[in-house]
């Protein structure tokens, strides 16, 4: 990836300028990328017509289901269009197979009606992430962007729909006044022929708007990245950097000194070859080994251990199943009975419908439903567990900090030895004496320190003051220790902590006063009442 042939300018941007700068890139290039999705998608479309020409809602249907198969291929386009780099149709088809080789399965099964599509696909059709490593890097990156994703999903849906209305009302304009048409025996018989049309139209609509989408969730992905990355940075420091070689290289003009150090250089090569050529020993001749020797040489050399190195590798593949007689088990026919007799209301029925798969598709209907129900109600069980804790009286357990505490946070030492005997006299001292900073930095210290020794509070070394202040949020509503009071009086020191070491605004003395106060009131009682860890 070379950033210096990027073709947009690397800046933070907004996750919808980022959508929008997608979109204006799809513009440039939308008739090739169309293509790309089109060819494919309409090659099945012909294919499964000409399999199954009485089922054309199965074929439209089968179609969208792979929309994620048919949109891998213009991503791969687009991000060596991004970079600078062109490719012609031809090219690009090749590559098909090489954008459906990871994860096809997965979109077009559990994560098919996934929001987030166009903003996730990035990581295995470009990154190649797979397994935990994907899920690390999808949370990084739907910190901030997950919302718009969703968003840009959503209206990528309502624009297809709309296109498909607006192509039925173009239809219906252009018809002459004169001509009557009644439409609703021509739709309730639902002819073959209007339906494939029709579905045709629904093809060229989604091809007419993929590359909108595509790109679109392709450009969020690259402004999260340079977000995360600082693309902008590098690709100034690689500026300074070549306009620094370039003012540090010498005139170099021929002058007569130049031409006298030739000439002498020439002269000290000229007359070390003489000396060299009177100072060469004699040709030393080879030894020449026997074919015997030759061998237990080279058996020396295959002995090493770089000849010897064995990996092992594994993959998936299918297995040879035998013929069997029953092609289908007996489980899984008494399966089909059961659900078949989940949709019937009435058993003086059942040798009406024998024939029928309404009732099938009503007990499979039914059996869905009570899964999802099952599932709803065991996610807002979880969801609510706290809640529902605390409704019963349960209060949690003194945790224990199975990880290493911290020594400094943000360069200030938050060791409990670091701190003096009385932590705000030394603060009001360090405050009258005009070093506003340190007294400011003192009493934040002090507090982390004993949020991390007294609380247990999970403090980490790459956490912001922020999300110190989050966490302390966080654990009040599992921990009865940390009391409402403690929690806002560290809201309100981060703050201002945060304007005194940032924006080098200070405090008021009242305000500093009021501080040290309330300090002592969400401390001293733990100070004087338990000892220090």
């Amino acid at each position: 990836m070379n950033l210096d042939r990027l073709a947009v300018n690397a800046r933070p941007r907004s996750s919808w300028e980022s959508v929008d700068l997608g979109i204006l890139l799809a513009r440039r290039h939308w008739l090739q990328m169309t293509a790309l999705w089109l060819f494919p998608a309409a090659l099945l479309f012909l294919v499964l017509g000409l399999i199954f020409p009485g089922s054309p809602g199965w074929v439209i249907f089968a179609i969208w289901w792979l929309k994620p198969v048919f949109e891998r291929l213009p991503l791969l386009v687009a991000s060596r269009q991004l970079f600078g780099e062109r490719m012609d149709n031809r090219e690009a088809l090749s590559h098909f197979r090489r954008a459906n080789g990871r994860d096809w399965l997965a979109w077009i099964s559990w994560r098919r009606l996934s929001f987030t599509r166009a903003f996730d696909m990035p990581l295995t059709v470009l990154e190649n992430a797979t397994g935990r490593a994907r899920a690390t890097r999808l949370s990084l990156l739907h910190r901030k962007a997950a919302s718009t994703a969703s968003w840009l999903h959503i209206v990528g849906v309502h624009v297809e729909m709309i296109l498909g209305l607006g192509v039925m009302a173009l239809v219906y304009t252009l018809l002459p006044e004169q001509l009557e048409i009644d439409w609703l025996p021509l739709l309730n018989n639902n002819t073959i022929l209007i339906s494939w049309i029709t579905n045709g139209v629904s093809l060229l609509i989604m091809a007419a708007v993929a590359p909108f989408y595509v790109y679109a969730g392709f450009m969020l992905y690259i402004g999260r990245r340079v977000e995360l990355e600082a693309w902008d940075l590098e690709i100034h420091f690689r500026k300074m950097r070549a306009r620094f070689e370039t003012a540090q290289k010498p005139n170099r003009r021929p002058t007569a000194g130049v031409r006298t150090n030739t000439v002498s250089a020439l002269v000290c090569a000229v007359g070390l070859i003489l000396c060299s050529a009177f100072a060469v020993p004699p040709a030393a001749q080879a030894d020449v080994a026997t074919p015997a020797q030759s061998e237990e040489l080279i058996d020396e050399v295959l002995a090493e251990d770089d000849f010897h190195r064995h990996e092992l590798q594994s993959r998936w593949r299918l297995k040879e199943f035998k013929s069997r007689e029953q092609a289908f088990p007996q489980w899984l026919i008494s399966l089909m009975e059961w659900l078949e007799g989940l949709g019937r209301d009435d058993e003086d029925h059942v040798e009406e419908n024998a024939g029928e798969i309404w009732p099938l598709v009503a007990g499979i209907i039914e059996l869905l439903l009570w899964i999802t129900a099952a599932a709803l109600i065991i996610f807002l069980l979880w969801f609510f567990r706290y809640h529902l804790r605390s409704l019963a009286g349960y209060r949690p357990q003194r945790k224990t900090v199975a990880a290493q505490r911290p020594d400094t946070l943000f360069g200030l030492d938050v060791r409990s030895e670091s701190l003096p005997d009385d932590v705000t006299a030394e603060v009001l001292r360090l405050w009258h004496s005009g070093a506003q900073r340190d007294a400011m930095g003192l009493l934040y210290r002090a507090s982390l320190a004993n949020l991390i020794s007294r609380f247990d509070c999970a403090f980490e070394d790459h956490l912001t003051e922020a999300e110190c202040a989050q966490l302390v949020r966080e654990e009040a509503a599992q921990d009865p220790r940390l009391q409402p009071a403690l929690v806002q009086f560290f809201g309100l020191l981060t703050s201002t902590w945060q304007r005194q070491a940032y924006a080098h605004r200070p405090p008021a003395n009242a305000q500093l006063e009021t501080l040290c106060r309330q300090w002592q009131q969400v401390f001293h009682e733990r100070e004087t009442g338990e000892k220090l860890p």
